[in-house]
């Protein structure tokens, strides 16, 4: 690796990618939605996973305990989720579900919001796809057992199938 340059690095080349991807394809339906990117991100997940538990949905939508907890209160002052504790358990304890506003909201933003991903994955072809999907999954288990991390939800309902 000593002739590769810093824009070569992988992680450069995904970031990169990521913003690219975050601005012209998410900035859209989050918008449309009068949310940020990290509010419709958490909304998102708690809607494909009613019930779950905070530190299970900082694994799900990988970012920080502190984002998450942020974010949900903002959500939850916007009327959009509802907290519950889960008895004698800290704040991490606490399950997340949208409220009946949330739902609302969520059921209005995500047609919008497959319609524009599926718009770019049809830009590449079903084998680029394929390979695309297949790499990103082997890099981001690669990083988790290097990082002693988690699965999420979606991986933990893959294996059981």
């Amino acid at each position: 690796g000593e002739g590769l340059s810093v824009d070569d690095f992988l992680t450069t080349k995904v970031v990169r990618l990521g913003e690219a991807l975050r601005k012209q394809l998410t900035q859209t339906y989050v918008e449309t939605a009068g949310l940020t990117q990290s509010q419709w991100r958490i909304l998102s997940v708690v809607a494909e996973h009613p019930g779950m538990k905070m530190n299970d949905l900082v694994i799900e939508a990988a970012v920080d305990k502190a984002l998450v907890s942020r974010v949900l209160r903002q959500l939850e002052v916007l009327g959009l989720v509802e907290l519950e504790s889960v008895p004698n358990a800290p704040r991490k304890g606490l399950r997340c579900k949208l409220s009946a506003k949330g739902t609302r909201l969520y059921a209005k933003t995500i047609g919008l919001a497959r319609r524009i991903q599926a718009e770019m994955l049809l830009r590449l072809s079903e084998s680029e796809r394929s390979v695309a999907y297949r790499v990103i999954t082997k890099l981001t288990h690669f990083c988790r057992s290097e990082a002693g991390g988690g699965k999420t939800a979606s991986e933990r309902n893959t294996d059981k199938a």
